[in-house]
């Protein structure tokens, strides 16, 4: 029967404390998560570290596996053959997952070696299990910036891994509707009550946190909106009036002539509200027709005729 490091396997020292192993599991929890590990033996690696988890958080199994444990590494020793050693792990930070494992009432889906140490019916009846609070959980929410000028409501999905009656993980779709409040900044958070890990013993649920970004953000301190203001050639160069659609809505503005392409125009206090409102900053993006248009390819062809000599763009200091 092969013998179990559950240390090794949690990536933690022999003398690590209950905090510690416990935060072991979680980090390696998050990088099993099927939100973020698709990979075929992602299924069996998080079965192990629950049995690791399982072995190493009870007192009790603990202090019966640390002696079998110790006599194994005397017995490798005697023989010759190199101890398993103790990790330290610096494990890669994932989508956030936490809950305590479980398997089903008759200890099925753990390894024979832990259940000849514990026995099949190592695990408690559900009915006994001391009520315990789920854990919070923490995703990270991307939204449009005009979500948060005039606020939201948003659905979103989630999976996370979840036990069924019988106690076995599997993946968990849910489908929420998340309101998104009027001028809330990158980086702030948003608390959804009782939509975290389910708690045990009948205890309630923990809570989802929410960790608003946006898309295409620059700063997330920043109350400026951002986005493109997309110009035909002609708009550019002679100037224009141009009206167009924001996050922030439908917005009318006067181009500048010879307004070069990447250019950041600036409307005050059209950004996102609070004490200081911001400002919505709009990066122009110089448009070409493609010469299979109509006609485009002559215009080109006069343009390159008329102004070829003088204008040069890989030439610095060139008009």
């Amino acid at each position: 029967m092969r013998f179990e490091d559950y240390y090794q396997t949690l990536g933690v020292n022999a003398d690590a404390d209950a905090a510690a192993i416990k935060a072991a599991y979680r980090r390696q929890a998050r990088l099993l998560h099927p939100d973020v590990n698709t990979t075929p033996d992602a299924h069996a690696s998080m079965a192990r570290i629950n049995e690791a988890y399982e072995a190493l958080s009870d007192p009790q199994r603990r202090a019966s596996y640390d002696g079998v444990r110790r006599r194994h590494q005397a017995l490798q020793a005697a023989a010759g053959q190199p101890a398993q050693p103790d990790l330290n792990s610096d494990w890669q930070q994932g989508f956030q997952y936490e809950g305590a494992p479980r398997a089903n009432r008759n200890g099925e889906g753990f390894s024979d070696f832990f259940t000849s140490m514990f026995g099949r019916a190592a695990r408690p009846d559900p009915a006994d299990v001391s009520p315990e609070r789920g854990a919070d959980e923490h995703i990270r929410l991307v939204v449009d910036a005009s979500d948060a000028v005039d606020g939201a409501l948003r659905a979103i999905t989630l999976r996370t891994l979840a036990p069924d009656d019988q106690g076995h993980r599997s993946v968990v779709t849910r489908n929420l509707q998340v309101r998104i409040p009027k001028g809330i900044r990158a980086g702030q958070h948003l608390r959804v009550a009782g939509q975290g890990a389910a708690g045990r013993g009948g205890a309630a649920a923990g809570d989802l946190y929410l960790e608003i970004q946006f898309k295409d953000a620059e700063r997330a301190d920043s109350r400026d909106v951002h986005d493109a203001l997309p110009l035909s050639p002609w708009e550019a160069a002679l100037g224009a009036d141009v009206t167009t659609t924001t996050p922030a809505g439908t917005v009318s503005l006067t181009v500048p002539p010879d307004t070069p392409h990447g250019k950041r125009l600036r409307l005050k206090g059209r950004g996102l509200p609070g004490d200081t409102t911001g400002d919505l900053v709009l990066q122009v993006d110089v448009k070409l027709p493609p010469s299979t248009l109509p006609g485009a390819r002559a215009v080109y062809e006069t343009m390159a005729a008329a102004l070829g000599r003088d204008f040069h763009p890989r030439v610095e200091g060139s008009p």
